[in-house]
């Protein structure tokens, strides 16, 4: 991996994360059938991301992703933060 791969996949594990920890607040705060689901997408998110990262650092290349597919799943992340956020 390149650190350019390093440094997207933490951005990208992070990134995952914070959403996962708004979208539970949010379901906490009302807890309705679509914050389930929203809810349920980041945490399959983060899941994704965090083995991605794990396996371009051991080495697995059969599990990783691109530095192109980092970006994209990083815009779609960000377009469920605006839908989540906008009120």
């Amino acid at each position: 991996m390149s650190p350019l791969d390093v440094f997207l996949g933490f951005c990208f594990v992070g990134f995952s994360i914070i959403l996962l920890l708004v979208s539970f607040l949010a379901y906490r705060r009302r807890p309705e059938r679509r914050m389930l689901f929203v809810l349920l997408a980041f945490l399959l998110y983060a899941f994704l991301s965090t083995l991605t990262l794990v396996a371009g650092l051991l080495g697995l290349t059969e599990l990783g992703m691109s530095s192109y597919l980092v970006v994209l799943n990083l815009g779609i992340l960000f377009l469920l933060y605006l839908a989540v956020v906008k009120r």
